[in-house]
């Protein structure tokens, strides 16, 4: 089935071991147009910080609750290098993280 990014962009998003924020944005591959992260806003968790979650992490969709749950843990996006160090490019001075 296919779906629009619109309707996805604000769904709650689930580590394995609790929430991690909501998906704000989606960066694309250049060459393919697929989607390969989805820009997280984790301000009530890590303080404002964006982080950039490899689509490819992505375990379950629940389109009635909203939420995307990750194959990734809570220590593993907090850890995560910024996205300058990992060569992708950033937005407009947002600071960001990676998760490969």
């Amino acid at each position: 089935m296919v779906h629009r990014l619109s309707r996805i962009r604000g769904f709650h998003m689930h580590a394995t071991d609790g929430n991690i924020g909501h998906v704000d944005d989606f960066l694309l591959d250049e060459v393919t147009w697929t989607v390969k992260y989805l820009v997280v806003d984790t301000r009530n968790w890590l303080g404002g910080k964006w982080v950039a979650v490899a689509a490819s992490s992505v375990t379950r969709i629940d389109w009635a609750e909203q939420t995307l749950h990750v194959d990734l843990t809570r220590e593993q996006v907090k850890a995560s290098p910024q996205l300058e160090e990992a060569g992708v490019p950033t937005y407009e001075l947002m600071p960001a993280v990676f998760i490969m």
